[in-house]
């Protein structure tokens, strides 16, 4: 009986990191054409005399769009735990 909920567990641990890196790939080739991801848990939208800047956070990464003087117009996709040059130069 132990061996075959350590069975469970594993496979259900194994689908789980299956789906986040299925989920990772659509949402990165999303973003790489302009389009943004298919989950946000937070999503944030920042405007001043800079332009405006637009950000999603999923599971472990971000999409973002920024537009504006500050930066050249664009969007990226990266870390949610790494704050982008755009970030760091929008907060000053």
């Amino acid at each position: 009986m132990k061996s075959k909920i350590i069975t469970v567990l594993k496979v259900l641990v194994l689908v789980v990191i299956i789906a986040w890196m299925v989920l990772f790939v659509v949402d990165y080739f999303r973003a790489r054409g302009g389009n943004k991801p298919l989950v946000c848990l937070s999503e944030t939208t920042k405007t001043n005399s800079k332009g405006t800047y637009y950000q999603c956070v999923s599971f472990g990464y971000k999409y973002f769009e920024y537009d504006g003087t500050a930066a050249t117009p664009g969007y990226g996709f990266g870390a949610a735990f790494i704050k982008t040059e755009i970030e760091k130069n929008w907060e000053e």
